[in-house]
């Protein structure tokens, strides 16, 4: 058995509601910062939020099926966010939900996977509760990995 992991970088997140972002002040406009380390988002208090990343997909490698074994989250998160639910998609279909809580602090959460057969494309989706006051995350990465038999 082969394992190989594939990471995207926290530029790539895709922001679902971006009308629901805030800038770091009042003033300031509401978008997310792109940079080396990732992507800046601050939000507007008491709303919800999803985010997507693509993961990069072998499906066959030396003519060997891809199975998921886990997925990866990398991201900063103030005490006014948190992240209560994360999706595994696969395609269209969701095949893993799972409730969590996750608010100020570092985060390097690793998920594990039902054992999945990928045959398309894969995508993580994070959704994050904003509190009382403006929220902020910065996504670092998210990345896969899938064994070969």
């Amino acid at each position: 058995m082969t394992q190989y992991e594939f990471w995207t970088h926290g530029v790539n997140v895709q922001i679902e509601y971006p009308d629901r972002i805030a800038g770091r002040t009042e003033e300031e406009v509401a978008e997310p910062r792109r940079s080396g380390w990732g992507t800046l988002v601050y939000q507007k208090e008491n709303t919800t939020n999803w985010f997507h990343f693509a993961i990069p997909t072998p499906v066959i490698v030396n003519n060997q099926e891809a199975t998921l074994r886990f997925i990866r989250l990398r991201a900063e998160i103030n005490e006014t966010a948190r992240i209560d639910m994360i999706h595994f998609r696969h395609d269209n279909r969701i095949i893993l939900s799972r409730e969590v809580n996750i608010t100020n602090r570092s985060v390097d959460e690793t998920i594990q996977s039902p054992k999945t057969i990928i045959r398309r494309s894969l995508a993580l989706c994070v959704h994050i509760s904003f509190g009382d006051t403006r929220g902020m995350v910065i996504f670092k990465g998210a990345g896969g990995a899938f064994n070969f038999f």
